[in-house]
């Protein structure tokens, strides 16, 4: 896995290898170089429910160690069922973040900004420090503005 763990690290971006991302950590622990203890992994679950791209990197993770395991014969189900199970999670997170932000742009819509904010405020804090969902709220109050406008 270390030659490969050279070719993955190669092209992950900078900004992933620092804090708040964990990249580097999934690294040693795919690498079987760390176990966490028991906070670590408390740590590391609350970041994986936050962060889609430390989530697509341990999938990324899992699938070169797979695909390692597959080239030298080694037996794969650890690898493929560990990668199977977080891929369900990371799309079943995945859909209710979407519908979270799609109630957040229905409450902006119908109480304004101020009491959605309340409503929501997890999700509030979140999208002011992460502007791919941030980007994805304005657009969905683009669009149901715009099918307010036409109705």
């Amino acid at each position: 896995m270390k030659e490969k763990k050279v070719d993955v690290m190669d092209n992950v971006h900078p900004d992933l290898l620092v804090p708040p991302h964990i990249v580097d950590k999934l690294f040693h622990l795919v690498g079987g170089e760390w176990q966490p203890d028991p906070a670590q992994q408390e740590q590391l679950i609350a970041h994986f429910t936050e962060c889609p791209y430390c989530r697509t990197a341990l999938i990324l993770l899992l699938t070169a160690e797979q695909e390692y395991e597959s080239l030298n014969s080694y037996p794969e189900t650890q690898a493929r069922d560990l990668l199977t199970q977080f891929v369900t999670i990371h799309h079943e997170i995945d859909v209710q973040e979407y519908e979270q932000i799609g109630a957040y742009a229905e409450a902006i819509i119908a109480v304004g900004r101020e009491e959605a904010d309340k409503r929501f405020a997890v999700l509030a804090e979140h999208i002011r420090r992460c502007s791919n969902c941030k980007a994805t709220l304005e657009e969905t109050v683009a669009f149901l503005n715009k099918l307010e406008e036409t109705s």
